[in-house]
């Protein structure tokens, strides 16, 4: 008897095996690389182009920045710093109050408007000095209910343009620390 007819006589089930492949052929990423650096090129432009779409909507001009030694070479510019607990106005560095002050005491506003347009009106009659220009700079800490006064104000005393420093930090976000 063959084994087969034994093992199904004994009420045994043969075990069958399968012939295992001796070697596997080897796939070519030639062509899988060129699909990739198509769907790359397809995906980066239509990334790269959304984008463009979502950030400058139409008919609509943003603002550009300025470096300091623009603003320098500009001398109408001026200068209004606001720290938590002072407000310096002009290149003389000239105490104006505190932030509080200018919100809540509508003389602060006034005096600051009649000196700054005092400042632009000086400005503006000497022509080597340009175009009226107020510079901003605040402290992080600063609201803006103060910067918005600031701004309506700066507006109100004909000051055409209106900037704001800003610290050059390309990885502000990974440096800014985590709000717990």
């Amino acid at each position: 008897m063959r084994i087969l007819e034994k093992a199904s006589a004994g009420g045994k089930k043969a075990r069958v095996t399968r012939r295992i492949v001796d070697e596997v052929q080897p796939l070519s990423i030639t062509s899988l690389l060129d699909i990739l650096t198509i769907v790359l090129v397809f995906l980066i432009k239509n990334v790269s182009l959304d984008a463009h779409k979502l950030t400058v909507p139409d008919m609509m001009t943003f603002p550009t920045t300025m470096t300091v030694e623009r603003l320098e070479q500009n001398m109408g510019t001026t200068v209004i710093k606001i720290y938590p607990d002072r407000i310096l106005v002009g290149v003389d560095n000239v105490y104006f109050g505190t932030p509080m002050e200018l919100l809540q005491d509508p003389k602060k506003r006034t005096d600051l408007h009649d000196y700054l347009s005092r400042l632009s009106e000086v400005i503006e009659e000497d022509e080597s000095k340009g175009e009226a220009c107020l510079l901003v700079q605040a402290d992080d800490a600063i609201t803006a209910q103060v910067i918005t006064a600031i701004v309506e104000i700066g507006t109100g005393s004909y000051y055409k343009y209106v900037y704001f420093s800003t610290l050059k930090d390309s990885n502000w976000l990974e440096n800014e620390a985590p709000q717990l």
